[in-house]
């Protein structure tokens, strides 16, 4: 058999090759399941917030004032290692402030600037944030009782 008839039927190097060429894309599928895995949960985490800091501003309590909602909300946010610096709360409620009449509504606002730590790059390059962050906002409504 001659030299190159040997070369052309061996298929060593070949799983190599395709190896090589899938591993990355199925890596960079990876990573991406995990960081909007994680950009999910702190989206439900910062509703899961909103939600307590509304279910506390309408309680019949003379004792909640604004500061004692944030306080709330930003308890549970510190709970879930989410940082409250960078985190905006916003309440608005009717012109008497919290203690509002019945059936008068009550709106948490909770805006987050998440960032995407691996993916920074590819979401820059989408247009879908700045600086590899995302801004993540959840918005409760909750009536007086």
């Amino acid at each position: 058999m001659t030299l190159r008839a040997r070369f052309r039927r061996s298929d060593t190097g070949q799983s190599l090759v395709e190896f090589a060429l899938v591993m990355p894309i199925v890596l960079l599928m990876l990573v991406g399941i995990i960081e909007f895995g994680r950009a999910w949960n702190v989206q439900q985490v910062m509703t899961d917030a909103a939600r307590e800091g509304a279910r506390q501003a309408v309680l019949a309590n003379s004792g909640v004032t604004q500061a004692s909602v944030v306080a709330t909300i930003n308890a549970a946010l510190s709970r879930a290692a989410i940082d409250i610096n960078t985190t905006q709360i916003t309440l608005m409620g009717t012109a008497a402030g919290l203690a509002g009449t019945p059936d008068s509504l009550v709106t948490v606002d909770v805006q987050h600037p998440y960032q995407f730590r691996f993916l920074g790059a590819l979401i820059n390059l989408s247009g879908l944030g700045q600086d590899g962050y995302v801004l993540l906002r959840t918005q409760f409504v909750m009536r007086h009782e």
